[in-house]
C-alpha cells in the first residue's frame, strides 16, 4: 500500500512542477538548463519516475520563482 502512495505522491509533485514550467513558459529543455540538470531529468520528475532530493527539488522552485512548497 505504500508504495501506491509514493508513487501517487511522485505523480502529484512532477504534475505540479510541469504546471509551474508551463506557466512561466518554459520547455523543460530551459528548466533543464537553469537547474543545471538534463532535459531527461526533467522528464522523467514530471512524470514521476524519479525520487528527485529534496535539495534538486529545492533548485528546481528557485528555477521557476517559486517557494518550494508551492510545487507540493
Amino acid at each position: 500500500m505504500a508504495l501506491k502512495k509514493d508513487k501517487d505522491i511522485l505523480i502529484l509533485l512532477g504534475n505540479n512542477i510541469r504546471k509551474a514550467r508551463i506557466k512561466y513558459n518554459l520547455t523543460q529543455a530551459q528548466l533543464a538548463f537553469e537547474a543545471n540538470l538534463t532535459r531527461e531529468f526533467i522528464n522523467k520528475v514530471e512524470t514521476g519516475k524519479y525520487n528527485i532530493s529534496v535539495k534538486k527539488l529545492s533548485l528546481i522552485a528557485e528555477c521557476l520563482g517559486i517557494k518550494l512548497k508551492d510545487l507540493f
